[in-house]
């Protein structure tokens, strides 16, 4: 069977999508030597893959409006060249839109429904194409698969006329091999000095965007004791995602200049390191469709305080300590609890290596397999 992926976001500075994608085929291709796989991209890949002779990368380039529309339609159409069997769309809905169910069969995943759900906190351009076209998305594809419980639901919900919930196989995300490596003293210590950090502080990872709810945080920041500012700077790593500047904005608003350290994306191998270097993981979302740095955290052996909304409960149960993301001094008052208190935090951290196990890449993979093969 020839199988394809959209592989365009497993490059550079990779997005949930992209960690996904990437470490389900990853999995996928490292023990799969029956199919053959087309690796779809629009840009040159160092193809970690080639001494694998079942494993084809095909660019499709494009500039301007050519990466638009008409690109999908160009990936479409060598699809159809290349007798493409089934197609894995990670990526976007446009491909799953377009194509003919009696010519390729596709798989879509749908990792969250925030264009439904939180417009406002959503890319503009991002939120009118899926709303174009996940509904005819859906109903062309032959298997769908979602990376929570509770992203499942809100597809069930959004369209009741299809009638999906025998349709859909949830397929969790797991943990990056990275996360489950401990670092010495010295080498945490060594990254702290590189990125300039002091040895104690809070973490916050992920895009500047809106829905990440990065001034929440910071105003609960804000709100703990003086004492707790001195001693736990504030840091957020992540890249600028769309309207971030009102995130810079309320730092010197709110007179915590010099408190919170801004990182831009950072490579997974110093990530960790910081992340095992923190005091605590703050993921105060208002809106995710599964929420990976909270396992990552937890593997890491870092206390979390995250919202409880969405798909987070349903990662985190009970080895989190949650609050409200709309409130800013109940998360607050967490941050507060978690950080005075030793004992708690060494209870969520034991509850969150158990929680841990239950994820696995491997066990995605084989499920994607299994309904392909089915």
């Amino acid at each position: 069977m020839k199988i394809a992926f959209d592989i365009r976001g497993i490059d550079g500075d990779r997005g949930g999508k992209g960690i996904w994608t990437a470490n389900v085929l990853k999995s996928i291709l490292n023990n799969d030597r029956e199919n053959e796989y087309y690796l779809y991209t629009n840009k040159d890949w160092p193809n970690a893959y080639k001494h694998l002779p079942n494993v084809h990368v095909v660019n499709i380039w494009g500039k301007g409006l050519l990466r638009g529309i008409f690109w999908h339609w160009r990936f479409y159409q060598s699809m159809l060249r290349n007798k493409i069997d089934a197609f894995i769309a990670t990526e976007s809905y446009i491909v799953p839109f377009l194509h003919d169910p009696k010519k390729l069969k596709v798989g879509l995943v749908v990792h969250d429904l925030v264009a439904f759900k939180s417009p406002a906190k959503h890319q503009k351009k991002a939120t009118w194409i899926e709303r174009i076209t996940l509904g005819k998305a859906v109903q062309k594809s032959y298997w769908i698969f979602t990376v929570s419980q509770y992203t499942k639901k809100d597809l069930v919900e959004r369209y009741p006329h299809l009638r999906l919930s025998e349709k859909v196989t949830v397929v969790y995300a797991g943990v990056r091999d990275a996360f489950f490596k401990r670092r010495d003293a010295n080498r945490i210590i060594e990254t702290q000095r590189r990125y300039n950090l002091d040895p104690d502080y809070i973490l916050m990872a992920g895009t500047l965007e809106p829905r990440k709810n990065v001034i929440g945080a910071l105003e609960a920041y804000s709100l703990i004791s003086p004492f707790n500012q001195q001693r736990y700077r504030f840091v957020i790593a992540g890249k600028k995602g769309w309207y971030y500047k009102k995130i810079f904005q309320k730092v010197k608003e709110l007179k915590l200049v010099g408190r919170v350290k801004f990182l831009e994306y950072i490579p997974d191998e110093d990530l960790v390191t910081i992340m095992q270097g923190a005091r605590l993981f703050l993921f105060p979302s208002f809106y995710e469709g599964f929420g990976l740095p909270i396992l990552e955290a937890m593997a890491n052996g870092v206390p979390v305080l995250a919202s409880r909304v969405s798909s987070i409960p349903e990662l985190g149960v009970d080895a989190i300590h949650y609050a409200d993301p709309y409130d800013t001094v109940d998360m607050a008052d967490g941050i507060t609890q978690l950080l005075d208190n030793q004992e708690y935090c060494k209870h969520l951290v034991d509850k969150g290596y158990e929680q841990v196990k239950k994820f696995s890449w491997g066990q995605t993979a084989q499920y994607i397999i299994n309904a392909i093969n089915a």
